[in-house]
Protein backbone atom coordinates (compact mmCIF):
# COMPACT_ATOMS: atom_id res chain seq x y z
CA UNK A 1 0.00 0.00 0.00
CA UNK A 2 0.98 3.24 -1.01
CA UNK A 3 0.60 6.07 2.05
CA UNK A 4 3.44 8.29 1.04
CA UNK A 5 4.76 9.21 -1.92
CA UNK A 6 8.03 11.83 -1.94
CA UNK A 7 8.22 13.73 -5.45
CA UNK A 8 11.49 15.76 -6.06
CA UNK A 9 10.97 18.41 -8.12
CA UNK A 10 14.10 20.98 -9.88
CA UNK A 11 11.28 22.66 -12.48
CA UNK A 12 12.66 21.04 -15.34
CA UNK A 13 10.21 19.32 -17.87
CA UNK A 14 10.51 15.69 -16.35
CA UNK A 15 9.96 16.86 -12.75
CA UNK A 16 6.53 17.94 -14.19
CA UNK A 17 6.17 14.87 -16.07
CA UNK A 18 7.31 13.35 -12.56
CA UNK A 19 3.92 15.72 -10.65
CA UNK A 20 1.55 14.20 -12.85
CA UNK A 21 2.68 10.67 -12.20
CA UNK A 22 2.45 11.45 -8.30
CA UNK A 23 -0.91 12.83 -8.73
CA UNK A 24 -2.10 10.09 -10.23
CA UNK A 25 -0.72 7.77 -7.90
CA UNK A 26 -1.84 10.40 -4.81
CA UNK A 27 -5.49 10.46 -6.21
CA UNK A 28 -5.13 6.36 -6.51
CA UNK A 29 -3.90 5.58 -3.55
CA UNK A 30 -5.66 8.27 -1.09
CA UNK A 31 -1.86 8.89 -0.35
CA UNK A 32 0.17 11.84 0.99
CA UNK A 33 2.34 13.83 -1.22
CA UNK A 34 5.27 15.87 -0.27
CA UNK A 35 6.78 17.49 -2.91
CA UNK A 36 10.68 18.35 -2.37
CA UNK A 37 13.20 20.62 -3.71
CA UNK A 38 17.02 20.64 -2.89
CA UNK A 39 18.92 23.90 -3.81
CA UNK A 40 22.72 24.74 -3.00
CA UNK A 41 24.65 28.23 -2.75
CA UNK A 42 27.73 29.25 -3.55
CA UNK A 43 29.87 31.57 -0.63
CA UNK A 44 29.51 34.62 -2.77
CA UNK A 45 25.29 33.96 -3.35
CA UNK A 46 25.38 33.44 0.33
CA UNK A 47 27.09 37.02 1.51
CA UNK A 48 24.18 39.35 3.21
CA UNK A 49 22.11 36.27 4.15
CA UNK A 50 21.05 36.44 7.39
CA UNK A 51 21.48 32.78 9.23
CA UNK A 52 17.67 32.54 8.96
CA UNK A 53 17.82 32.27 5.59
CA UNK A 54 14.84 34.80 5.53
CA UNK A 55 16.44 36.95 2.98
CA UNK A 56 18.10 34.62 0.98
CA UNK A 57 16.92 34.57 -2.62
CA UNK A 58 17.62 31.28 -2.99
CA UNK A 59 16.02 29.45 -0.48
CA UNK A 60 13.25 31.59 -1.59
CA UNK A 61 13.14 30.82 -5.46
CA UNK A 62 13.32 27.04 -4.08
CA UNK A 63 10.18 27.43 -1.66
CA UNK A 64 8.36 28.75 -4.69
CA UNK A 65 9.05 26.63 -6.70
CA UNK A 66 7.62 23.55 -4.50
CA UNK A 67 5.01 26.11 -3.74
CA UNK A 68 3.83 26.20 -7.30
CA UNK A 69 3.82 22.12 -7.86
CA UNK A 70 2.23 21.50 -4.08
CA UNK A 71 -0.63 24.06 -5.85
CA UNK A 72 -0.26 22.33 -9.00
CA UNK A 73 -0.89 18.62 -7.24
CA UNK A 74 -3.99 20.70 -5.23
CA UNK A 75 -5.78 21.35 -8.64
CA UNK A 76 -4.79 18.02 -10.02
CA UNK A 77 -7.24 16.45 -7.32
CA UNK A 78 -4.23 15.51 -4.95
CA UNK A 79 -5.97 16.45 -1.02
CA UNK A 80 -3.09 15.45 1.30
CA UNK A 81 -0.19 18.04 -0.13
CA UNK A 82 3.07 19.56 1.23
CA UNK A 83 6.12 21.06 0.54
CA UNK A 84 10.32 21.21 1.74
CA UNK A 85 13.11 22.69 1.16
CA UNK A 86 16.53 21.92 1.88
CA UNK A 87 20.20 23.22 1.34
CA UNK A 88 22.63 19.99 0.06
CA UNK A 89 23.47 17.60 -2.21
CA UNK A 90 20.23 16.57 -4.19
CA UNK A 91 20.52 13.05 -3.79
CA UNK A 92 21.55 13.79 -0.04
CA UNK A 93 18.62 15.72 0.36
CA UNK A 94 16.01 13.56 -1.10
CA UNK A 95 17.34 10.00 0.81
CA UNK A 96 17.30 12.20 4.08
CA UNK A 97 13.71 13.90 3.05
CA UNK A 98 12.39 10.31 2.11
CA UNK A 99 13.29 8.77 5.79
CA UNK A 100 12.16 11.91 7.36
CA UNK A 101 8.50 11.70 5.64
CA UNK A 102 8.58 7.90 5.82
CA UNK A 103 8.11 7.56 2.14
CA UNK A 104 6.19 4.26 0.38
CA UNK A 105 7.71 5.52 -2.87
CA UNK A 106 10.06 8.52 -4.02
CA UNK A 107 8.91 9.54 -7.79
CA UNK A 108 11.40 11.50 -9.43
CA UNK A 109 12.41 13.13 -13.36
CA UNK A 110 14.78 11.18 -15.12
CA UNK A 111 16.77 14.28 -15.84
CA UNK A 112 17.27 16.94 -14.50
CA UNK A 113 18.53 21.19 -14.20
CA UNK A 114 21.69 20.26 -13.50
CA UNK A 115 24.72 22.35 -15.43
CA UNK A 116 26.08 18.94 -16.16
CA UNK A 117 23.63 17.90 -18.38
CA UNK A 118 25.95 16.25 -20.98
CA UNK A 119 28.38 14.75 -18.91
CA UNK A 120 26.18 12.93 -16.25
CA UNK A 121 23.11 12.46 -17.50
CA UNK A 122 20.28 10.84 -15.19
CA UNK A 123 23.17 10.93 -12.43
CA UNK A 124 21.00 12.00 -9.33
CA UNK A 125 18.19 9.94 -10.38
CA UNK A 126 20.39 6.74 -10.70
CA UNK A 127 22.13 7.36 -7.69
CA UNK A 128 18.41 7.95 -5.42
CA UNK A 129 17.49 4.22 -6.79
CA UNK A 130 20.25 2.61 -5.61
CA UNK A 131 20.53 3.77 -2.59
CA UNK A 132 17.01 4.25 -1.56
CA UNK A 133 15.49 2.74 1.27
CA UNK A 134 11.82 2.15 -0.21
CA UNK A 135 10.57 1.91 -3.96
CA UNK A 136 11.66 4.58 -6.50
CA UNK A 137 9.54 6.01 -9.64
CA UNK A 138 11.95 7.35 -11.71
CA UNK A 139 9.91 9.27 -15.12
CA UNK A 140 10.96 9.96 -18.61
Amino acid sequence: MIRSILLATDGSAPAERAAAVAASLGRRYGARVTVVHAYSRLPEEREGADDSGLDDPIRSEAIALVDNVVRRLRELGVTTVSGDTMAGAAVEVILTLASIYQADVIVLGARGQSPWQGLVLGSVSLAVTQRAPCAVLVVK
